[in-house]
């Protein structure tokens, strides 16, 4: 059962990943903002990184409006499922924070 769940686990993320380089998103792109954990990474972005995210935001939205993908040579300049929010970091703080009130 486990090596079944393995590997549709596996499958799921590079259908994920694939669809993600169609509009040239990284997986932490398309996190809900609204989770507190992920709007405080955000926030603690470098202006490059969050500009870069907001552009890619727009581009995306941009390919979508026009019901066309990215160019193959940009899809494969895409690394979808390379992260750059402190999620985890955000997330251990917040916890914390909680654990000492």
């Amino acid at each position: 059962m486990a090596f079944l769940m393995r590997s549709l686990a596996k499958w799921h993320q590079n259908y994920v990943a694939h669809e993600l380089q169609k509009f040239g998103l990284k997986f932490d792109d398309i996190l809900n903002e609204a989770d507190p954990d992920v709007d405080l990474a955000v926030q603690r972005l470098t202006p490059e990184e969050l500009s870069n995210r907001n552009k890619r935001l727009m581009r995306a939205m941009d390919i979508s409006a026009k019901h066309c993908e990215l160019t193959p040579e940009a899809q494969l300049a895409v690394k979808p499922m390379e992260g750059y929010l402190q999620i985890d970091r955000a997330r251990q703080e917040r916890l914390e924070k909680l654990m000492y009130k």
